[in-house]
């Protein structure tokens, strides 16, 4: 050792370090699927990372989050990369947790010592999850909007206790500033320290306790003094069991190999190719964004991210009857079978060949998800091309503001709203190839200004504040007709004559 190495030793012991992480022998035949809880980590860690960056450019606010979320896409450097990544990472993280889970139930890897570990693992995985929801309002988009507000909806039939939990989490009774918030909050600063510890307690457990050997390998063992082969006791609890299962395992050890290198170095590799591939994603699709979140459509219809597509299909095809049972009731079952699977199986035979019930379970599960998701996907709405630019925070605002003060029941917009014909008011569509922001600020505030005998009424304050009626100025501004406008606005100045807009049914 040089001498700041020797000086490091002696406070903090790396050579216990060294001995306890990765000088320690591992069983033999592990597999390939071994690798899949350090690519987890791995995963995690460039989540870390990613998420970190974007966060410093995010404002978790209705005004400006979608804005925030344009704005490292277009002028963040590689920054539709890093958003990519982090949307490819979280699908990634899903998958690898499950595939896990999948891999240590088959393995029978739940039972002794492995009890507590297993329950650290479901919770990691509902955590996961949680990770996936909350991250999901974040850009607030259609997409994000409404998911929640079907997300959140689904908690609120939970018996007695859903309408405190729907207004836990969005923070009152609507989706807004409060829900995107929170649900902020909760990703970037609750559930990533909860994970962290369910992390560190996992890792050190297997270190503990060791990688689980292979199935048959803890279900018979020669015994070493009569040369006999000796099969496991009946059940985990037995009395003799903990002798047979240390006897067993040793034994595996003894013939197995160091963690490192032979074992760590398939890790990295394993690791190194879902990262690869995460990229890869992230650079040919991207992560996606629909038009900013308009609380007033009410007809999109909503998709969740398609870890969710089984659950989601399953309640469009149960009766309504039925909705709030299987809503809460299939979740509540599985993580209830989940927590206490190691606690009721404790049998000692572990090889998935032998369990006909457990193999009868596993394969039923994974085939009605997977027709599920089949079902969602092919059920899934055609959604008609996004058409014109996404309007700017300022003229989202103004447009829900000129749905709440109800102008589109005297003025059309592109063929919706109007029909007020004693009112004889202008179609609005292409209002902003006519007249500046300017003017029709003006305008709103006091129509009789340009039109004396306009019967509309004046919105100036107190009815609207300036700032009310800049933003109905800038979303009027917008309408042009089109996509793309074919001519540049008109700029008129207050003294020219209109002779357009000179009788009131010009008026806009």
């Amino acid at each position: 050792m040089n001498p700041v190495t020797r000086w490091l030793d002696e406070r903090v012991d790396l050579a216990g370090l060294r001995r306890v992480l990765l000088d320690r022998p591992v069983p033999s035949g592990l597999t390939w699927w071994h690798t899949l809880g350090s690519a987890t980590l791995a995963v995690f860690l460039v989540q870390v990372v990613t998420g970190v960056v974007l966060a410093t450019y995010y404002s978790p606010s209705p005004d400006h989050a979608y804005d925030s979320i344009r704005y490292i896409d277009s002028h963040v450097a590689s920054g539709a990369m890093l958003r990519g990544i982090h949307h490819w990472g979280a699908s990634a993280m899903v998958v690898l947790v499950l595939a896990h889970l999948v891999r240590v139930f088959t393995w029978g890897a739940y039972k002794y010592p492995r009890e507590i570990n297993w329950t650290l693992g479901v919770g990691l995985l509902a955590l996961v999850l949680a990770f996936g929801f909350t991250g999901y309002l974040l850009p607030w988009d259609q997409k994000a909007y409404w998911a929640t507000e079907v997300g959140t909806n689904i908690a609120g039939v939970t018996p007695v206790v859903g309408n405190a939990l729907v207004r836990l989490l969005r923070g009152g009774s609507q989706l807004g500033a409060a829900t995107l918030t929170r649900f902020f909050a909760l990703h970037v600063l609750l559930f990533p320290i909860l994970l962290v510890a369910l992390i560190f307690l996992h890792v050190a457990l297997v270190i503990r306790q060791g990688i689980a050997a292979r199935p048959w390998a803890l279900e018979a063992m020669k015994n070493p003094v009569t040369g006999e082969v000796e099969d496991a006791p009946t059940h985990t609890s037995a009395g003799t069991y903990r002798k047979f299962y240390h006897a067993a395992y040793d034994a595996e050890k003894k013939g197995g190999v160091r963690f490192w290198p032979d074992i760590i170095v398939k890790d990295v590799g394993v690791s190194l190719v879902v990262i690869g591939i995460i990229v890869l994603l992230a650079l040919r699709f991207g992560a996606g964004l629909e038009a900013p979140a308009d609380p007033t459509d009410r007809a999109y219809i909503p998709q969740p991210e398609w870890y969710f597509l089984p659950f989601y299909q399953l309640l469009k095809l149960v009766p309504g009857t039925w909705e709030s049972a299987i809503a809460t009731g299939v979740p509540a079952l599985l993580m209830v079978v989940l927590l206490a699977l190691p606690f009721v199986d404790r049998r000692s035979t572990r090889s998935l060949q032998r369990r006909p019930v457990a193999r009868l379970l596993l394969v039923a599960l994974l085939a009605a998800s997977a027709m599920l998701f089949g079902a969602a996907v092919q059920d899934a709405p055609k959604k008609a091309p996004e058409v014109g630019r996404v309007l700017s925070s300022q003229e989202r605002a103004g447009r829900a503001l000129f749905l709440r003060q109800q102008c589109n029941t005297c003025h059309a917009v592109s063929g919706l709203g109007g029909g007020r014909v004693e009112e004889d008011a202008p179609d609005l569509t292409e209002i902003g190839l006519r007249h500046s922001p300017a003017w029709l600020h003006s305008f709103v505030e006091d129509p009789s200004r340009f039109h004396l005998t306009s019967k509309m009424p004046p919105y100036g304050p107190p009815t609207l504040t300036h700032q009310e009626i800049e933003e109905i100025a800038q979303y009027l501004s917008s309408l042009r007709g089109g996509p793309v406008a074919a001519t540049p606005p008109r700029v008129p100045e207050y003294h020219d004559t209109f002779p357009a807009v000179s009788t009131s049914k010009e008026k806009p």
